[in-house]
């Protein structure tokens, strides 16, 4: 196992001769002490020598991780900023970096100012990550291979929706912007799998539901069209994973004429014969007009998951068997739930959940569970003030 990492290190890195890893150690066993470094200080070992910046960016380095057990689940989320304390905005770790303006703009919270908060679930630590500039509110977060992609949302000034799309690399640090969406939009489903950013409905600048589709290839940051779905679907939620067959679902949502009046039916995406198929009854529409208020879609072990609020944890298992009560959910959990899977969606892994702590879909505290999906057991994520907010979307990543 050794030598073939060894074998694998060089190949990567063209394969020269350098100085050790760290003087007086053998590669090997510096390899473990480096790969066991947590991930928020990797940006510190970067610049240290070529060497250095060459393990740390190569993806063997995050498989030895992954490998020996010191890969980190990091939940990143689209949040509104809270001002805490005296009504100066918390401007813990890298929030520092977004100046004054921001946060002063983040105490008035007219309109809320959002931000990407990073919560690390191994360690249980949280912080927000520096960016150049605003995040748009009602941004979609998604990621795959490494990266974060934020997506669409409203311009945070005009209130618009926009095309535009913003990259994370995990393993450098570094923002870039991606190619714009073809149709700018908000209140979309989004979801990642297998390289790809998915995207479907929500509404347009005029506020028309949309049935247009797209997926955005990271790699090469390019988007291609996909076929229209069978219904306008705004307010759409999305999941997708590898390990679901491939899926990508845009459940309920609702038509231009319809507003408000949410589907039961959801639309699910089949890469294989390029077609959008559709399946009733995925959505219940008889309280609080349907509305996901109290509800939370993702994908995990294979299936189309749910946290409610009212109905509990649920999984679908379609072909119109429908939806089964898997446990609970925690009595302090009111609404507005926000759920990513951690762990690469296999079962007996983790939800990370939050949502607010009170009535009121955005009002009031909101806080962080974690779900086992073996043991169906709860656990409540001390959440610090600053981090408090709502949260609109939220992604997994395992580095």
């Amino acid at each position: 196992m050794r030598e073939c990492c060894s074998n694998k290190r060089e190949r990567e890195m063209g394969g020269e001769e350098e100085k050790a890893l760290i003087p007086g150690l053998p590669d090997d066993i510096a390899l473990d002490c480096l790969a066991r470094v947590p991930h928020r200080f990797h940006s510190s070992l970067r610049p240290v020598c070529r060497r250095w910046r060459d393990l740390v960016t190569a993806p063997f380095f995050y498989e030895h991780r992954d490998r020996i057990g010191s890969a980190e689940d990091l939940i990143f989320l689209v949040q509104a900023l809270v001002p805490v304390g005296n009504g100066h905005q918390e401007t813990a770790g890298e929030v520092k970096e977004q100046g004054k303006e921001m946060a002063a703009a983040a105490t008035k919270c007219r309109p809320p100012v959002y931000g990407l908060s990073l919560y690390n679930a191994t360690l249980g630590e949280w912080r927000r990550l520096a960016v150049a500039e605003p995040v748009p509110m009602f941004a979609q977060c998604a990621a795959t291979g490494g990266k974060v992609v934020l997506v669409g949302g409203w311009d945070p000034v005009t209130l618009d929706p926009v095309e535009e799309v913003r990259v994370l690399d995990l393993v450098t640090g570094r923002w870039r912007r991606g190619a714009s969406m073809v149709a700018a939009r908000s209140f979309f489903a989004c979801a990642a799998a297998g390289g790809r950013v998915f995207v479907a409905g929500g509404h347009d600048g005029q506020k028309n539901a949309l049935r247009s589709a797209e997926a955005y290839d990271v790699a090469t940051d390019q988007w291609a069209a996909l076929p229209e779905m069978a219904e306008e679907r705004d307010e759409c939620q999305g999941a997708a994973a590898a390990a679901a067959g491939g899926k990508f679902w845009a459940v309920s949502g609702y038509g231009t004429e319809s507003q408000g009046r949410f589907d039961a039916a959801a639309e699910w995406y089949d890469a294989e014969a390029g077609e959008w198929r559709r399946e009733e009854g995925v959505w219940e529409v008889g309280d609080a007009g349907g509305g996901f208020g109290g509800a939370a879609c993702f994908a995990a072990a294979g299936e189309l998951w749910c946290v409610d609020v009212r109905r509990g944890v649920r999984g679908y298992d379609g072909m119109g068997r429908g939806w089964r009560a898997v446990a609970g959910v925690p009595e302090m959990l009111r609404s507005s739930p926000c759920a990513a899977a951690m762990g690469g969606a296999a079962a007996g892994e983790r939800v990370f959940v939050m949502g607010a702590e009170g009535e009121g879909a955005q009002g009031g505290r909101h806080g962080g569970w974690v779900f086992e999906m073996g043991s169906k057991k709860w656990t409540r994520v001390e959440t610090p003030t600053g981090f408090t907010g709502f949260v609109y979307s939220a992604a997994a990543v395992r580095l």
